[in-house]
Order: C-alpha cells, then sequence, then structure tokens
C-alpha cells in the first residue's frame, strides 16, 4: 500500500510492506538493504523533483532506516569493518552483565564514533541506490504522482501493476548484493 493521506507520527506519507505469508525470524542482509532503499525513496524522490531541495518530510522514514542500519552494524554483526559483534552486550557488561573487560573501557570511544561512521556510509549508499532507482524511472515517479494527487492511495493489484514499470538500475543489483554477508558501502565515486 502506498498513500499520501497524513498519518500521525510525523509521516505525511505511508508505505506499508505487508508481512510474508511465512512467520519469520530472520532477516538476510540483501532484504535488510533492500528495504533501506525503499525507505530512502521518499527522500530520494523529493530531491530528485526538487533539484537536491529536501523538507522534514521523510522524518519517519529516515528514524526507521536509521534504527534498521545501526542494528545491522551495531547489534547484528552485518558490517564488514566491525566486524560479528553486538555493541549492545560489550557496552553492558557481556551476556551475564558482569561489567565488562578492561579492554572496552579503552576502545568505546573508537568504537562509538566507527558505528556511527559505519551506519552513516551505509544510509548514504542506500540514498545514493535509491536515487538512481528514481532517475532511471522518472515516468514511473510522474505517472504514479500523478495517480496518488488524484486518489491519495494505491495499494494491491494496482501497485503490482505501477511496480511491473519499474527499471531496476545496476546500482540497485550491486548494492543489495554486496559482497557475501557484509554491509559494505556501495562506491559511487571514480
Amino acid at each position: 500500500k502506498l498513500s499520501i493521506l497524513p498519518r500521525s507520527g510525523g509521516a505525511l506519507g505511508f508505505t506499508y510492506t505487508p508481512p510474508t505469508s511465512e512467520d519469520r525470524y530472520l532477516l538476510f542482509v540483501d532484504e535488510l538493504r533492500g528495504r533501506l532503499v525503499t525507505l530512502l525513496g521518499g527522500r530520494a524522490a523529493e530531491e530528485f523533483i526538487y533539484s537536491g531541495r529536501v523538507s522534514t518530510g521523510a522524518l519517519d522514514d529516515i528514524r526507521r532506516a536509521t534504527d534498521m542500519a545501526y542494528k545491522a552494524v551495531a547489534e547484528y554483526g552485518l558490517n564488514e569493518t566491525i566486524g560479528p559483534l553486538s555493541l549492545a552486550t560489550l557496552s553492558g557488561g557481556g551476556m551475564d552483565e558482569s561489567g565488562g573487560s578492561s579492554l572496552w573501557g579503552r576502545e568505546q570511544g573508537h568504537l562509538v564514533d566507527l558505528v556511527q561512521k559505519e551506519v552513516k556510509s551505509l544510509l548514504q549508499s542506500a540514498l545514493d541506490v535509491a536515487l538512481s532507482v528514481v532517475r532511471a524511472n522518472p515516468t514511473v515517479l510522474e505517472g504514479l504522482g500523478a495517480h496518488l494527487e488524484e486518489k491519495e492511495k494505491v495499494e494491491g493489484e494496482e501497485l503490482q501493476e505501477w511496480l511491473k514499470l519499474v527499471v531496476a538500475p545496476a546500482e540497485l543489483t550491486f548494492f543489495i548484493r554486496g559482497k557475501q554477508g557484509s554491509l559494505l558501502p556501495l562506491q559511487t565515486g571514480p
């Protein structure tokens, strides 16, 4: 479901992703990356439409994307630079909360800074990819935007028909697949 109806919590638009038909407790790296691109799609569309100008409209999506990226890097161990560790477990003194190690005390500031850097890099890469998707699909963006202005929402089979028209740029495939088992940022420059 896609809507431009205002919602509570600061969201001016709304994208609903229904749960899969099966019970899922796992989120694979490629799914996580795809969700980040989706969450930042509204900001990317706004940036594209308004020639680089952005507003506060994507607040809720940015919050959700930041939370997801942080958990990927700092809790799920899905970042190659940070490695397979849980920052929350380290800062809490371990699984048994016995007080932590002196090594953690010396390295805490550096690791927190590194986590923030990696989260920002991951989010920027996802936004860059979302911009690539938007740029590759101006007709869909314009048509869907006009449809939403008139009808205020699109869902189900009607939304699926719009999504069939979307061209996935190579950057999207590269970012989603990434390097096996890691969340490496997309390199966008030469």
